[in-house]
């Protein structure tokens, strides 16, 4: 590292700093800022440690404050340590939330899969029984169809029978009227 120059009783500022992380892009960090907006110079991205310190010591008569300096530090690094810890808490309560959501879904999932097995075992069965309704119901109607072709084959024998009756009855009577001779008919 080369010093560049010296500030006014300060630390000297250097043309490198050696970059120790890594340089997020700047849609990210811009991002990270709308999310969660800070004035701590220390989340600025074009944060200098240098013109931090030198903000912090200005001239040599400060740096008798360091102590105080120190404490302020070690303050806000405790205050940021429990702040910490208690997002990590919540994280891991929001993670056991967050399993007991996933089971309870995956229980409801295993439900409904029994739900759908059983209504479809139901569609199963109903359609057989509808099969066997359908199958009866054809049987049926031819019976229909049989049952309704005998009754006009008898009616149609019962009118025979009738006619024929009629014809004895009429030669029958023709035979009496006649002295018991019986006579030709012929059609004209």
């Amino acid at each position: 590292m080369s010093a560049s120059k010296e500030d006014d009783g300060g630390l000297a500022k250097t043309d490198e700093i050696p970059n120790a992380g890594f340089r997020l892009p700047p849609e990210m960090l811009q991002a990270m800022q709308d999310v969660f907006p800070s004035n701590d110079p220390l989340d600025k991205p074009d944060f200098s440690v240098v013109d931090y310190i030198n903000g912090l010591f200005p001239t040599e008569q400060s740096l008798s404050n360091i102590d105080d300096a120190i404490f302020k530090v070690k303050t806000e690094i405790r205050d940021l340590d429990a702040e910490i810890r208690d997002t990590l808490h919540q994280q891991t309560e929001a993670g056991d939330e967050g399993q007991r959501a996933l089971r309870n879904a995956q229980g409801a999932i295993a439900q409904l899969f029994v739900q759908i097995r059983d209504i479809k075992q139901k569609a199963e069965k109903s359609e057989e029984v509808v099969k066997e309704i359908t199958c009866d119901i054809k049987q049926l109607d031819h019976a229909k169809k049989n049952l309704t072709a005998s009754i006009t084959t008898l009616n149609h024998l019962h009118m025979l029978v009738g006619g024929v009756d009629t014809l004895e009855y009429c030669l029958l009577f023709s035979f009496c009227s006649n002295g018991g001779t019986w006579r030709r008919f012929v059609r004209r």
